[in-house]
């Protein structure tokens, strides 16, 4: 749905800057102040519509009555899916009002985290997003409307665990489950994370997260059976985590790779998943390193009325952490939602 018609229809803009505390993400850390927002009105005069984010530029009339054209970042095709932002939602020649991270380069760019329609409505434009103008902190939020036909072919295929599950955002136990943190690192895992460039960030663009951070996602997974052995699809980086349910030990102990070897098992109804066999890495974008000792131990719970996945992470690694690390987070089954394509595109 377009919001041309739904966005004020006054003619001035202003960008003004603003102090809020939120949390930054990795993948605009180096580019974006998310410690401190701009809000802006103008004109769309472009749209890229691609992971990992959505890009846009617009006409802004600056205070001396300038035309400035600022570029305009926001969250991926996959949350915007999720809070019901979809390719046509803003189109060129919209007239938007969005609020988001300023620029660090001094550039009139942003990371927009919020928009406000003009019929008071707020949209939540990234996973971490929390409500900006008073009409959204008050409730007035814009929601994603069920695709009943979709819901259908959903409630069709889900078999217990056998489902796709999607993040949720408004409840901080069930997203994130990783987090910027002072974990108990050992003396050489300090050491590496002091050498930390965001910048630098092997996860920046279209590359793909390892074990345990993409655990973290916050796109869509689906849980299916493959043969004997079970295949946790992740929408994002499109990635595919191939679970084996024989017990057997890795057939090459030396190779390591970023989703590492796991043997899984039924206890009960609850999956209980071993994965060894990581090659180094990182806990999450903050530069928390994991080594190549790193053991993982998952469990995933489907409740009662299967509409809640409960999922622990524990880590144990004795070369990163002077302790073992437990996580917590729950997926919901929203039927309508599937794990879609991610098709990440870098180039600028």
């Amino acid at each position: 749905m377009c919001i041309r018609d739904r966005l004020r229809a006054a003619l001035f803009v202003f960008a003004t800057t603003l102090p809020l505390l939120t949390n930054s993400h990795h993948s605009s850390a180096g580019l974006f102040d998310h410690d401190n927002m701009v809000e802006i009105e103008g004109i769309i005069t472009g749209v890229r519509w691609r992971n990992p984010h959505p890009e846009y530029t617009a006409e802004v009339t600056d205070d001396n009555g300038d035309t400035v054209e600022w570029r305009i970042e926001t969250g991926s095709v996959s949350t915007l899916r999720l809070r019901g932002v979809t390719r046509d939602f803003i189109q060129v020649g919209d007239r938007v009002r969005l609020a988001g991270a300023s620029s660090l380069r001094g550039l009139p760019e942003m990371f927009a985290e919020n928009m406000l329609l003009d019929d008071g409505r707020e949209v939540l434009l990234r996973a971490v997003s929390k409500p900006f103008w008073p009409a959204g902190i008050t409730g007035n939020l814009y929601q994603r409307e069920t695709d009943e036909e979709q819901a259908s072919q959903g409630r069709q295929g889900a078999d217990g665990m056998f489902r796709a599950l999607t993040p949720i955002f408004d409840d901080p136990e069930g997203y994130p489950l990783l987090s910027a943190g002072d974990y108990p690192l050992t003396t050489q895992a300090n050491t590496l994370k002091s050498q930390w460039n965001p910048n630098n960030s092997p996860y920046n663009g279209c590359n793909p997260k390892p074990m345990p951070y993409i655990m973290g996602s916050a796109y869509p997974i689906a849980i299916e059976p493959i043969e004997e052995n079970i295949l946790i699809k992740i929408e994002e980086f499109d990635l595919e985590r191939l679970i084996h349910m024989d017990n057997l030990p890795p057939p090459n102990p030396n190779t390591y790779s970023h989703l590492g070897y796991s043997n899984g098992r039924w206890d009960g109804d609850d999956l209980v998943i071993e994965t060894e066999k990581i090659q180094a890495g990182h806990l999450y974008g903050d530069g928390t390193p994991t080594s190549r000792a790193v053991h993982l131990l998952e469990r995933f719970e489907l409740n009662e009325d299967q509409g809640r996945l409960y999922y622990t992470l524990s880590v144990t690694d004795p070369e990163s952490f002077t302790e073992d690390l437990e996580f917590k987070r729950y997926w919901v089954w929203q039927p309508d939602i599937k794990v879609e394509a991610y098709d990440c595109n870098n180039e600028q």
